[in-house]
């Protein structure tokens, strides 16, 4: 019993003496966006989120309380990686299309990034219809296609 409880503190020794080592998100993909946003995710009143094309300040999706759990799962994830950095949590979100198909969130402050096909499509889906919405909105503000 001793051994098995030394064998576990030298473990664990070893596991806290390698926290200096520094995560780095993966390589962004090679693929060139066909289209992207900036997108703002703002806390509203009693857990609702808005979510805001950066440029132009307009909304385009509102989940209230209990909607948008996976939306809400990859901002926590987002945040975390923001939190671990110690950035500030705030701040605007890159979501793109890219030319082979992926549609990737990310963040320009710490270079993580998720493919959101690994979800699922009715997950994906969501971003994309984000997406789709933000994309109309520059070219309704400024009459110009991306």
């Amino acid at each position: 019993m001793v051994w098995v409880v030394l064998a576990m503190a030298l473990l664990w020794v070893w596991g806290v003496s390698r926290e200096d080592v520094r995560y780095a998100p993966p390589p962004q993909q090679t693929a060139l966006p066909v289209s992207s946003a900036d997108l703002l995710f703002v806390d509203g009143p009693r857990g609702r989120i808005d979510v805001l094309n950066a440029k132009t300040q307009m909304t385009l999706a509102v989940f209230e309380s209990g909607e948008g759990s996976f939306l809400r799962g990859i901002l926590r994830s987002l945040v975390r990686e923001r939190s671990v950095r110690d950035l500030h949590s705030g701040g605007t979100f890159s979501l793109s299309l890219l030319d082979n198909g992926s549609l990737v969130i990310s963040d320009p402050d710490t270079g993580y990034w998720m493919a959101l096909e690994a979800f699922g499509v009715d997950n994906r889906g969501l971003f994309a219809d984000i997406l789709a919405r933000a994309v109309s909105n520059d070219i309704a503000a400024t009459g110009k296609t991306q």
